[in-house]
C-alpha cells in the first residue's frame, strides 16, 4: 500500500515503508502473495474506540486485511497488516451528509450510514457498500463508493430509486470485483408498502471507472417484505452465485419486516447481462430456512451457512448445506446445530460466516447462540461449528464471556488460527475450535 502521512478532516493514516505498485490486471491473472515470510510476529488487533465493525476480509493484493463498519454515524474503514498493525483508519465524516429524520415517525432523530461490505480492488484500492440504519426512507439512501489505496474516495454513487412516489432504499450486504474488472453488489430493498419492487433482493453490476449502473436485477416475490441476498461470489465459469432468503407467508402468521417464513435462495446469474441462469429454492419445512454465507469448494460445489426453523414453537437452529453447481443439494439433509428449548428458555443459533480448514478438508462455521430467557434477560455468545465435506460433525464450541457477542465473520490469520469478529469483539481460535486469545 502507498500510505499518506498527511492529516485530514478524517482519521489519520499511519505511515509505512511498505508499498506496492498499482496493478490493472484482472483478478484471473493474479497470483495470491506468499505471506509465509511476513507473519513472523504475534497477531494482535485492537478494537478501535467508537467504531462498530460489520465485515473483515483478506486483502487479495497483499497479506493484510480490510475492515469496514461505522464510526461517528458515517462509514469507516480500517486496513491492517498481516500482524494486525494498523495501516489506515478513515472515517468519511465530510463525504456524506448527516442522516437525520424530521418526519415524526417515532424513530431516532439521527440515523447513521454504516459501511457494510468491502473488497480490495485490482488497483489496491477498495470498493465499499453501505447500509442505512434505521432502515427507513426518512434517513436517505445507500451509497457505493470506490477508494484508492490510501482510502481516499475516487467516486461515489447514491442508490437513489423511486417506485411511484415511494423511496426505495437498497441495503448492501456483500460487494465484490469480478474478473472483468467491474463490481457486483447484492442485498435487499426497503420493502415499503405499495411500491412495485416491494422488499425484493437485488443484484447490481457497477462500472469500475465511474460507478454507473450496468444493470440492476430484483429477485424474490411481492408476498412478503424482505427477500434478501446475503452473499455473492464468482464461480469458475465467471457466473455470479448468490445466496439468501426467499420469503413467503407463514401459516397463520402475517409477513412483517422480514420476520416471516422462507426458503434458502440459490441464484446463478450471467455476469455480463444479469440474466438468471438458475433459480433454486430449498424448503425443508413449512416454516423457514435462509442462507447467510457461501463459499466454493475445489470441485466447484458450494457450502452455504445459515439458519433453519421447524415451526414457531421450535428454536431457530444453525444450518449448513452443500449444493452442486446447479443449486441441488449434495447432502440429503443440511447439517444442523444444537438449538433447543430448556423449560421456558430458548437457545437460538445462526451461522453467519464460513471458512475452510488449512487443509481444505473441513468447514468451520461461525455465528451466534442467542439465549432468550423467561425473564427477558437475553444474552448472546459467539459460536463455531466444524464438519467435514460430507456434513459429518467434527466439533462445536461456544465461547461464553460477559456481555453480548456475535461472530459475524471468520477469517483465517496465521497458520491454523482463525479470527472470529463482530462489533468490537475479536476472538482468536485454532482449527479445532480452541480459544487462543480475546483481542481487546
Amino acid at each position: 500500500l502507498m500510505l499518506s502521512c498527511s492529516k485530514s478532516s478524517s482519521d489519520n493514516s499511519s505511515s509505512s515503508d511498505n508499498s506496492s505498485s498499482s496493478d490493472n490486471s484482472s483478478s484471473s491473472d493474479y497470483e495470491a502473495p506468499n505471506c509465509d515470510g511476513n507473519n513472523k510476529g504475534s497477531f494482535q488487533i485492537y478494537p478501535e474506540k467508537g467504531a462498530g465493525l460489520w465485515e473483515i476480509v483478506k486483502n487479495k493484493k497483499d497479506c493484510g486485511y480490510a475492515l469496514v463498519g461505522g464510526k461517528n454515524r458515517k462509514p469507516w474503514i480500517q486496513v491492517i497488516d498481516d500482524n494486525g498493525n494498523q495501516l489506515i483508519s478513515k472515517t468519511y465524516d465530510a463525504d456524506f451528509k448527516d442522516v437525520t429524520s424530521n418526519f415524526g415517525n417515532g424513530l431516532p432523530t439521527e440515523g447513521q450510514l454504516d459501511g457494510s461490505a468491502i473488497s480490495q480492488t485490482n488497483d489496491s484500492g477498495y470498493i465499499v457498500g453501505t447500509y442505512v440504519n434505521p432502515r427507513h426512507s426518512s434517513y436517505g439512501y445507500t451509497h457505493i463508493f470506490k477508494t484508492d489505496a490510501q482510502g481516499e474516495i475516487e467516486w461515489k454513487r447514491e442508490l437513489k430509486y423511486k417506485s411511484g412516489k415511494t423511496k426505495v432504499i437498497h441495503f448492501v450486504e456483500d460487494i465484490i470485483q469480478t474478473n472483468d474488472g467491474h463490481y457486483v453488489a447484492v442485498g435487499y430493498t426497503s420493502g415499503d408498502n405499495g411500491n412495485k419492487i416491494k422488499g425484493q433482493g437485488f443484484m447490481t453490476k457497477i462500472d469500475k471507472d465511474d460507478g454507473t449502473e450496468k444493470w440492476m436485477k430484483r429477485f424474490g416475490s411481492n408476498a412478503c417484505v424482505f427477500d434478501t441476498l446475503k452473499s455473492v461470489l464468482e464461480d469458475n465459469e465467471n457466473n455470479l452465485i448468490a445466496i439468501g432468503k426467499y420469503e413467503k407467508p407463514c401459516p397463520k402468521y402475517v409477513c412483517h419486516h422480514g420476520y416471516a417464513c422462507g426458503d434458502v435462495y440459490f441464484l446463478k446469474i450471467n455476469s455480463a447481462t444479469g440474466e438468471t441462469l438458475i433459480s433454486k429454492r430449498h424448503a425443508p419445512n413449512k416454516w423457514w430456512a435462509s442462507g447467510n454465507s457461501i463459499l466454493q469448494l475445489d470441485d466447484g460445489s458450494f457450502i452455504v451457512g445459515g439458519k433453519i426453523r421447524a415451526d414457531k414453537r421450535k428454536a431457530t437452529n444453525s444450518a449448513v448445506w452443500r449444493f452442486d453447481q446447479n443449486g441441488e443439494m449434495v447432502w440429503s439433509q443440511p447439517w444442523t446445530g444444537t438449538a433447543r428449548r430448556v423449560n421456558k428458555d430458548i437457545h437460538n443459533e445462526k451461522v453467519f460466516a464460513l471458512a475452510l480448514s488449512p487443509q481444505r478438508d473441513a468447514i468451520i462455521a461461525a455465528g451466534q447462540t442467542k439465549i432468550v430467557t423467561s425473564k427477558k434477560d437475553n444474552k448472546g455468545d459467539m459460536m463455531a461449528w466444524s464438519m467435514d465435506l460430507n456434513g459429518t460433525q467434527k466439533w462445536i464450541k461456544r465461547y461464553e464471556v460477559p456481555g453480548w457477542q456475535t461472530a459475524a465473520d471468520i477469517t483465517q490469520i496465521k497458520n491454523n488460527h482463525f479470527l472470529l469478529s463482530g462489533g468490537n469483539s475479536f476472538f482468536e481460535i485454532d482449527s479445532d475450535g480452541k480459544l487462543i486469545k480475546i483481542h481487546k
